[in-house]
């Protein structure tokens, strides 16, 4: 059993994962508008088209780890794989962007006919960008089956090759694969959790979408790329990137269920992953081991000193935080580590639901989740940070 105030913090810093998160209805938005995109290419009767095709979400979006945008009115980044059944032999990487930048085009101009909401088409380095109005922008990353997977036999069927605009050769990549190893470092304490969210909200399971369910390892993976937005905030070429964070984040996560120890630790742990061979740095992709996720570490030096200086920062803050004693100065702490809307609305949302829980007498920790609610072990009545 962990301590009330340990619990305590952990319930906050839920609370700012969800802040950070999309909203339901932003993602039902985003949901509907890939969906559509992905049956109108099914349905697309011109010959040249005529292929087995498929519109899947790889990234933040498939494993529920999306978060807002530092700066207000910034969009959030929603990437898709559109997946064509072609054989490398018979066509180059060129052909395959063209081919789905005119197909975008058509499916632009549907929209228009339709009457329905028309977002801007742009080409990008990988992809083509369909901008929605300031909302989002999805990212149509064309892409084919990988013709001699260099996988395990059971991520062959999916793995895939990418164009690149700076690349001659057809990047390999795993998106499927990837999402499937992340879940894998997650299960035991997923499965538990959405029995929970079907059984509060009375519905199937199946009718949970996976990528919505938060377990402590998203929270952790959201809360560890919002505090190295806003401390690298201008310097984006040498700030950690988020396939790094994300994966050693999962690679030392344990399914602990108490969310401010689980991140404790996964900070504390994930620098020790970082592994140095032949003198150069290697953090292995997980489907792909021979890819290494830390090559551009090798190349600007920076960058892993600028990693490892940010996990000693995220240890200092989050320790200095847990020092302090009153709920106000420990929402202050957190301000210039989060953001101070952010951290407000958090801290408003904690006081309403402890005040509520504790006027009533029903302030339990559930045992699944180590948070704050209705449910699960009784908790004595808290000192508020020693308020």
């Amino acid at each position: 059993m962990h301590d009330a105030r340990t619990v305590q913090i952990g319930t906050i810093l839920g609370n700012i994962a969800d802040e950070l998160d999309i909203s339901q209805e932003l993602y039902d938005e985003m949901v509907e508008k890939y969906e559509h995109l992905g049956n109108w290419i099914k349905d697309d009767n011109e010959e040249r088209f005529r292929t087995g095709s498929e519109i899947y979400t790889q990234g933040s979006v498939r494993l529920g780890t999306m978060i807002k945008p530092v700066k207000d009115g910034c969009e959030y980044d929603v990437d898709l794989v559109y997946r064509r059944e072609l054989a490398k032999s018979g066509v180059t990487q060129e052909e395959l962007v063209q081919s789905a930048g005119d197909q975008l085009e058509r499916y632009i101009a549907y929209r228009k006919d339709e009457g329905l909401d028309v977002p801007e088409l742009v080409r990008r380095r990988r992809c083509w960008a369909l901008n929605y109005d300031g909302r989002f922008h999805m990212d149509v990353i064309p892409a084919i089956p990988a013709d001699e997977p260099k996988y395990g036999i059971e991520l062959a069927d999916v793995a895939i090759l990418i164009t690149d605009r700076e690349q001659h050769e057809w990047q390999h990549s795993n998106p499927k694969g990837y999402a499937e190893w992340f879940h894998s470092r997650e299960r035991e304490v997923f499965d538990r959790q959405i029995v929970s969210m079907a059984a509060a909200k009375k519905v199937d399971i199946e009718s949970i979408p996976a990528e919505r369910v938060r377990t402590p390892l998203r929270r952790i993976v959201q809360i560890l790329k919002r505090h190295r937005d806003i401390r690298y905030n201008g310097d984006p070429d040498d700030k950690p990137i988020s396939i790094i964070i994300t994966t050693l984040a999962a690679s030392v996560y344990s399914n602990e269920t108490e969310l401010f120890s689980a991140l404790m630790s996964a900070v504390r742990k994930m620098p020790d992953a970082v592994q140095k061979i032949g003198g150069k740095w290697w953090i292995p992709n997980p489907v792909k081991p021979e890819e290494n996720l830390a090559d551009r570490w090798n190349e600007y030096p920076q960058r892993a000193e600028r990693f490892f200086e940010w996990m000693g920062l995220a240890l200092a803050d989050l320790s200095a935080a847990e020092q302090k004693t009153g709920i106000a100065n420990f929402s202050e702490s957190l301000s210039p580590l989060f953001g101070d809307e952010v951290v407000r609305k958090s801290m408003e949302r904690f006081g309403r639901s402890m005040d509520e829980a504790q006027q009533s007498g029903n302030l339990k920790m559930a045992t699944n989740t180590g948070t704050l609610g209705s449910v699960g072990s009784s908790v004595p009545k808290n000192t508020w940070f020693g308020d």
